[in-house]
């Protein structure tokens, strides 16, 4: 396999300082930047793959709907019965909570659930799904799965947690997509001015001995190569603890550890590696 390609010529210059150094002329604007991608969507994966086992409170989401749920509430849900997810009103129920702006009823529909979802705050319980109203906010319906059966809720803290299971199933896929969207943009704006932000001092700084009129693109390509290990080991440990702030100061650190070796071994100069080959 020729080494000279990308992206095999870029991995290789991530293993070592000098080869960090060596390789900051190897890639053009468009690859750089799918590097810089790259490396950002690694972060990303341990924290995606932490919101598998991600819990959600509709305290935080409905917390006026949250309040009403009570032992009144248990005890009229424990009167119908479940086959399959899909619920029977042996007796269809209502009941006024908030001091008449809000409402919790079950097996109404018509016009009878308009008026009750007319309310401020609502919680309805259907035959296949049930409808949470939150002041202002949009109607959240939740479909039931098979695995429902609130007749064999015993008390609030129980049906709080059932609820809150049916209505995070249903909404996953929406709730990692959003958080996964604004955590890698989060990340990847701090990626952004990290490494444009180093890459810009490097490139004019003084003390570097790079050659006059060095491009641009060749410090930020000899900041991604440094930074391509810490990202490797941000990616490792945050498998192992998916946080955040832990994985950019692993990384940050990593780059800035790599920065100091790239120096005190090429002296950001191809003269000064090769009078010290000669010497060896």
């Amino acid at each position: 396999m020729k080494t000279d390609i990308f992206p095999v010529n870029y991995l290789r210059s991530t293993l070592s300082p000098v080869r960090a150094f060596l390789g900051r002329k190897q890639l053009s604007w468009p690859k750089n930047l799918f590097v810089i991608l790259f490396l950002n969507a690694l972060l990303m994966i341990p924290i995606v793959l932490s919101f598998n086992e991600l819990e959600w409170s509709l305290d935080s989401t409905f917390p006026a709907v949250y309040r009403m749920i009570d032992d009144e509430v248990v005890e009229a849900l424990q009167k119908s019965k479940t086959e399959n997810g899909t619920v029977t009103f042996e007796e269809p129920f209502r009941i006024i909570k908030g001091e008449g702006e809000g409402e919790v009823a079950g097996g109404f529909s018509g016009s009878i659930q308009k008026e009750i979802l007319a309310k401020k705050y609502a919680l309805v319980f259907m035959d296949d799904e049930f409808i949470i109203k939150e002041d202002d906010a949009p109607l959240s319906v939740t479909p039931y799965t098979k695995n429902v059966n609130w007749d064999r809720v015993k008390s609030p803290d129980e049906l709080k947690q059932v609820i809150e299971q049916e209505w995070f199933r249903f909404n996953r896929v929406y709730l990692v997509g959003s958080y996964s969207f604004l955590i890698s943009a989060m990340l990847l704006v701090m990626n952004v001015i990290l490494i444009f932000g180093s890459s810009f001092f490097v490139h004019l700084s003084r003390r570097s001995s790079f050659e006059e009129n060095t491009p641009f693109k060749e410090s930020l390509n000899l900041m991604l190569n440094a930074m391509g290990m810490p990202v490797f080991l941000a990616f490792i440990f945050g498998i192992f603890n998916p946080d955040v702030t832990v994985i950019m100061t692993i990384q940050t650190l990593g780059l800035v550890l790599m920065l100091v070796a790239i120096y005190f071994q090429t002296h950001f100069s191809e003269t000064y590696l090769l009078s010290k080959q000669r010497n060896k």
